[in-house]
């Protein structure tokens, strides 16, 4: 199985686009540029990505990353709002593209409801002027758009992933940032604690420290995982053998990479492969996965959408009077 990007078409150039669909079983596909968000409007969704599967029951979402290989499936009847957002459009994509956003309702502290919120009346709003065809002046999503991306960035970054209140110090956060994209850019490289302790000008014990403070709680969890996370991508996008890829990742020896990935992945990089094999052949089968069967027209789900956001601002005042 050879996985391709999947191009999006967006209207008057705009960096955004949404569609409403009734999914089935979505072909395991990846964006190389646009940050996905699945907003799961009425029934269950299932959902893949990475090393993330995770269930959206009505009025949840969820975020998956740009180059994020995934797929979507259902049994049930189900209305699934997904949004795309093109980063390369944004003035800050150097930056965006060694960000991990985690904006998700199955994983929510209180402190971060109210920005959810707001995550959800951006994307809503966005949705419905692009579905009902209201983009005659573009220039008047550029606000909403920014602010989209600054809560994100606030609120649902990888950073700040199991903190239990808004507090975020930016010092560390841009250290971390710092660290994690060089560790993207030379992960096929050997790549030390004492390294980068000397780039951020700190010592060994410190920086161990530092980043068993972080989501991925130690040097060898973080490299392990941007290993596999690249790892994922050959597997799926090539015919390589395991060791050749592990090689190509950056691990010394295969069985390190066999057992990292098992353990982050939840199988081994030989059974991650297959089942992917066969939930594609699953979905070659199904007579109902043609887009164009999936997908509502724009007028329709206009209307449909209309009738959530209404249903949506109802239920926030409601409960903002109790």
């Amino acid at each position: 199985m050879i996985l391709k990007e999947h191009e999006l078409r967006y209207k008057n150039n705009l960096p955004f686009q949404a569609e409403l669909s009734k999914v089935s079983n979505l072909v395991p596909h990846r964006h190389d540029k646009e940050l996905e968000l699945v907003y799961c409007l009425d029934g269950t969704v299932h959902l893949e990505a990475a090393d993330q599967k995770e269930t959206l029951h009505a009025g949840q979402l969820h975020s998956i990353d740009f180059a994020d290989i995934h797929c979507l499936w259902s049994d049930e009847d189900n209305t699934t709002l997904i949004f795309h957002l093109d980063l390369t459009h944004m003035p800050n994509w150097e930056y965006l593209r060694h960000v991990f956003f985690a904006c998700e309702d199955a994983h929510l502290y209180p402190y971060q409801r109210r920005a959810m919120a707001t995550v959800k009346d951006i994307v809503l709003s966005l949705s419905y002027a692009y579905l009902t065809g209201d983009l005659k002046d573009p220039e008047r999503f550029d606000k909403p758009l920014e602010q989209l991306l600054d809560v994100l960035l606030q609120y649902f970054n990888w950073f700040n992933y199991d903190n239990q209140d808004d507090y975020m110090n930016v010092e560390l956060y841009e250290r971390f940032h710092r660290v994690l994209s060089y560790c993207i850019n030379n992960y096929t490289k050997k790549i030390t604690v004492s390294q980068l302790a000397a780039m951020e000008n700190i010592n060994r014990n410190y920086f161990s420290q530092f980043i068993g403070k972080t989501v991925f709680s130690s040097f060898s969890n973080m490299m392990n995982y941007i290993r596999c996370y690249h790892a994922e991508d050959l597997l799926l996008t090539t015919d390589m053998p395991n060791a050749e890829i592990s090689y190509a990742c950056g691990f010394s020896d295969p069985k390190y990479f066999y057992a990292a990935f098992k353990d982050l992945w939840g199988c081994t990089p030989s059974e991650h492969r297959q089942q992917y094999e066969e939930y594609y052949q699953e979905c070659l089968r199904d007579p109902h996965n043609k887009k164009n069967e999936t997908t509502l027209t724009d007028r329709r789900a206009a209307s449909v959408l209309k009738e959530f956001i209404v249903q949506w601002h109802l239920a926030k005042t409601m409960e903002s009077l109790v």
